[in-house]
């Protein structure tokens, strides 16, 4: 082989590479995307992700190339006006966890709220310090990247993957003020729909199965249609573009029954396991095809924990939902009121709006939550 032909097919190698894996930090555009009528050409989960070169089951591109919104294009006027129809009792019930819940923090690395007063000279201010973190929460695109290689110990690194390839992890701790993939983005869409409702904890009990949510336990897509079923609805058509999926794990009500004593040491277990729905490719695949704003549920991070790696390259939903789809998570709502309504009036869909903090460039937020029947 002559050296001309060594360097060409050299150069051709290198071509093909670069065309199939880009320079961490750099963004590959994936084929052109309509994103005025994006339904027209949705793709399916097996053709995820647009681009060979983006991470596992990455969205990004769909909503297009700069787009800091993610499945939250979901909502619109259209979405919005219907959802009205779900309101017909007039019975408001906030989701909402008082902020100090639990106590302490289920990972001891997050502080509890501090809440204190300030006198002043006739009138009292008082002041919080909050993880938001804590309580019932709102996970936001800056929480959880991919890693470079499937391995926590990439996380942190400059080249953690954020959606669409927007943000590095260096510059969201830069002093150069970047507000790229912030939660001010989410607070000023508009959070607001249909919610479901799946009550999985409800279904476990109406067959006398038993269940620990304080085990690795997992709730599988193939039950969350078993659920739907009970509850009257048709498995396949239960949600909507644009819904809220809310599960109840039970788990809200388990914590609140534990003796003070014991919620006390729950962070500190050793190796301590929380029940949730199952990482996999069947989840991921399930939720995908549905075109949710968001999903939410009553347990600790709405997958079961600890994150395994049934994702292909071993990643969590965490990863896909947040920075592969850009779809936010709300984490420990409080559904037992709403529950006992849903069963009471035969009805497990509802009108469903949040209200977040509009902090510039914030990591995530206290879910001011409200389902409205």
């Amino acid at each position: 082989m002559s050296l001309f032909m060594a360097i060409t097919i050299s150069l051709s190698l290198w071509t093909n590479f670069a065309k199939a894996v880009p320079i961490p930090g750099t963004h590959v555009l994936a084929p052109e995307v309509n994103v005025s009528d994006v339904y027209a050409h949705w793709p399916t989960y097996d053709q995820l992700p647009l681009n060979p070169s983006f991470p596992t089951k990455a969205a990004w591109g769909v909503w297009g190339p700069d787009d800091e919104l993610g499945t939250l294009n979901h909502i619109t006027p259209e979405t919005i006006k219907a959802a009205l129809a779900e309101v017909r009792e007039g019975i408001a019930i906030s989701l909402n966890l008082d902020l100090d819940v639990p106590h302490p923090p289920l990972f001891p690395t997050r502080t509890p709220l501090v809440h204190t007063f300030l006198a002043q000279t006739g009138f009292q201010d008082d002041i919080v310090t909050i993880n938001t973190q804590i309580s019932t929460q709102y996970d936001g695109l800056r929480h959880f990247p991919y890693s470079t290689n499937g391995n926590i110990s990439t996380y942190r690194k400059v080249f953690s993957q954020f959606y669409n390839d927007l943000l590095t992890f260096d510059e969201i701790f830069s002093g150069e003020g970047v507000k790229t993939l912030g939660i001010q983005n989410a607070a000023n869409k508009g959070i607001a729909g249909r919610a479901v409702l799946l009550d999985w904890a409800g279904w476990m009990e109406s067959k006398n199965a038993t269940f620990d949510v304080f085990s690795p336990m997992n709730i599988t897509a193939d039950e969350l249609d078993a659920v739907a079923e009970w509850q009257g609805m048709n498995s396949s058509s239960f949600t909507r573009p644009g819904d809220f999926l809310i599960i109840r794990t039970g788990f809200g009500k388990e914590y609140a029954a534990l003796p003070v004593h014991e919620q006390l040491v729950l962070p500190f277990r050793e190796n301590s396991t929380f029940l949730g729905v199952e990482t996999s490719e069947k989840t991921l695949a399930w939720i995908w095809e549905k075109k949710l704003a968001l999903v939410g549920a009553d347990n600790v991070g709405f997958e079961v924990f600890p994150f395994d790696s049934s994702v292909r390259d071993g990643r969590s939903l965490h990863e896909v939902f947040l920075s592969g789809w850009g779809q936010s998570i709300v984490e420990l709502l409080d559904l037992e009121e709403l529950s006992e309504n849903c069963h009471r009036l035969s009805k497990f869909t509802f009108f469903f709006t949040i209200q977040l903090l509009n902090v510039a460039g914030g990591v995530a937020s206290p879910a001011n939550t409200l389902a409205i029947l």
